[in-house]
């Protein structure tokens, strides 16, 4: 009788484990991946790039701002690093196209050669995206209002600078 119980026993066993292992034969569910481009920031650091290269382009148009303009594109550097830290992208790019949002064109104008008329096209674009910024921070979640509001106190201390 022992021998049949240990049997019936080891069949039970076996029986039991396939069971389990032909349940788990699919495996769990892949874990959604997360796409950088559907980030609600994604639009905000496109806009901040264009804004950093269109402080580039003036610093090449006209060079002898650099010493006024190099800190506050410099600044811009750096809120796109932080940008892309945030999202979860390279610091230093390429950026994918945020989903469903179209490309930033605004910086495509060209770059006045003046000195005054330089300043005052950046000063105009450091007040919109001191409103941009300040916008995205209202809107967006508690644990991104530090970085945010920075960036909106940042540019609205460039907009002083430039006026």
């Amino acid at each position: 009788m022992p021998l049949r119980r240990r049997a019936l026993l080891a069949a039970a066993a076996a029986v039991t484990t396939g069971s389990l292992t032909a349940c788990d034969l699919g495996g769990d569910p892949p874990a959604p991946q997360y796409d950088p481009a559907s980030d609600t920031l994604m639009p905000f650091l496109t806009r901040t790039v264009a804004l950093r290269d269109r402080y580039a382009a003036v610093l090449t148009a006209v060079p002898a701002l650099q010493e006024r303009l190099g800190p506050l594109k410099s600044d811009h550097d750096q809120h796109v690093v932080a940008l892309a830290r945030e999202i979860g992208l390279p610091e230093r790019g390429p950026f994918p196209a945020p989903s469903g949002s179209p490309q930033v064109t605004g910086s495509a104008a060209p770059v006045p050669a003046d000195q005054a008329a330089a300043l005052k096209d950046l000063a105009q674009q450091e007040k919109d995206a001191r409103q941009d910024a300040e916008g995205v921070c209202l809107a967006a979640p508690s644990y991104r209002a530090a970085l945010l509001g920075s960036i909106a106190a940042c540019r609205a201390g460039h907009q002083e600078v430039l006026a």
